[in-house]
């Protein structure tokens, strides 16, 4: 960015005063008012306001089952043009997080969803509040689709009508359980707790990938063609085709925009803090996806679509179990990171005067039995015995991906030059 900073409290559009940014931390009007002004919390001497936590809260709310299908591409595009993508994809978008840090440190804004609204308008924050909405509830929608694949294999000798049965029950439980989960990160202050849940399942994954991949290094996966040209006798559409949604896969893997300013505003950042949290959040996240995308190619000689879900399709043993439960609670536990930008989304629609506990709980449960239910159609209905055949997981990738463009990029960069617009656009 410029020396320059972006313009100050003082200098942005529609009379919005430094009594009203402040009145405005963590997205509500009344800050001496609102419950989330909390009190910090701590953990094993950790507090849940320092920068360690905001990391961990971060790269959490990243961490999700999509970057599992980082191995296909690299398999389906070449290892060569997959690790062009992948730096151009991650380039663009450190330079928007960039972005959108040093617009929460300028101008005081912890919340995505106030940020857009006071800056853009009502209109903008309607776009915003849908757009995130549905591309989180997509993002839930699959950690679900997982979990109940993960059960339904311990089903695979049972009658259909017991598959049934058991599977509403399953859904029925979980879905309790969900609601208990969303309402309790209601308070970001103590989300943390379920963010260590997250990343350290997470970094037994990649411990699990890189074995894997160790044990499964051969020479003809380094072949010529495996660099650059991998397509056989493809066409050049789907060529085109192929390289556009490894992209999309890529972004969706990285749109974690929605929660950055809430993350980083629990703590007391300022420009080289917040820097530094961004650095540091964001090289690990990196990292962790390209030894998910190198190792996980190796890791079989049949590149799966998805890592792990297809060996534990292949018999009940005792290491799949254990993966499988492994799995079970590491995307179980994303479920609630994925709904604080829902909340958020919708809570600035109704306004933070009419908003309560009430409503918040009515959302919760609407939205999570819309999701369940879709995770039964697309389970028991759309698929049934074909489990290759996932028609809702694709389109919901195209869509996520499609929706992550808007998220990433297209807001962050709007606001940024709507608080100066003379400044060069990058």
């Amino acid at each position: 960015m410029k020396s320059e900073q972006i313009n100050k409290e003082t200098d942005i559009p529609n009379e919005i005063t430094s009594t009203e940014i402040t009145d405005n931390l963590n997205g509500t009007d009344d800050i001496s008012s609102s419950s989330e002004k909390e009190s910090s919390q701590s953990f094993f001497s950790i507090k849940s306001n320092s920068s360690f936590i905001a990391i961990i809260n971060i790269c959490a709310s990243a961490f999700g089952s999509g970057c599992l299908t980082f191995p296909h591409f690299v398999d389906s595009i070449g290892i060569f043009n997959s690790f062009l993508v992948y730096i151009f994809v991650s380039v663009c978008l450190y330079y928007s997080f960039d972005f959108l840090r040093g617009f929460v440190v300028d101008i005081k804004y912890n919340s995505f969803s106030v940020m857009t609204e006071k800056v853009l308008g009502k209109n903008w924050l309607i776009v915003f509040a849908v757009s995130s909405s549905i591309f989180y509830l997509i993002g839930i929608i699959n950690h679900m689709n997982v979990c109940y694949s993960i059960f339904r294999m311990l089903l695979i000798n049972e009658e259909s009508y017991k598959k049934y049965y058991y599977g509403m029950l399953y859904l029925l439980i979980t879905y309790g359980i969900e609601i208990f989960l969303c309402l309790y990160t209601r308070y970001t202050q103590s989300v943390y707790l379920i963010s260590f849940v997250v990343v350290i399942a997470f970094s037994f994954f990649i411990a699990l990938i890189i074995i894997g991949g160790i044990n499964g290094l051969t020479s003809e996966k380094f072949e010529s063609k495996k660099f650059f040209h991998p397509f056989g006798d493809k066409n050049i559409t789907d060529i085109v085709f192929e390289f556009i949604y490894a992209a999309l896969m890529y972004i969706y893997g990285f749109s974690y925009h929605s929660t950055f300013p809430t993350f980083l505003g629990n703590v007391n950042k300022t420009g080289k803090s917040s820097k530094k949290i961004n650095n540091i959040s964001f090289g690990v996240i990196c990292l962790s996806y390209i030894i998910i995308s190198f190792f996980g190619y190796l890791y079989k000689k049949a590149v799966p679509g998805q890592l792990f879900l297809d060996r534990m399709n292949e018999e009940n043993n005792f290491i799949n179990i254990f993966l499988g439960v492994f799995a079970f609670i590491y995307l179980f536990s994303l479920i609630p990171h994925r709904y604080i930008t829902v909340r958020d989304g919708y809570k600035h629609l109704i306004g933070n005067k009419k908003f309560n506990d009430k409503i918040d709980l009515i959302f919760v449960i609407t939205c999570l039995f819309i999701a369940n239910c879709i995770i039964f159609l697309d389970q028991e209905i759309t698929r049934g015995e074909n489990d290759n055949y996932n028609i809702f997981s694709f389109c919901s990738n195209i869509f996520g991906g499609l929706l992550g463009v808007l998220i990433a990029f297209l807001l962050p960069i709007i606001n940024y030059v709507t608080i100066d617009e003379i400044t060069e656009m990058k």
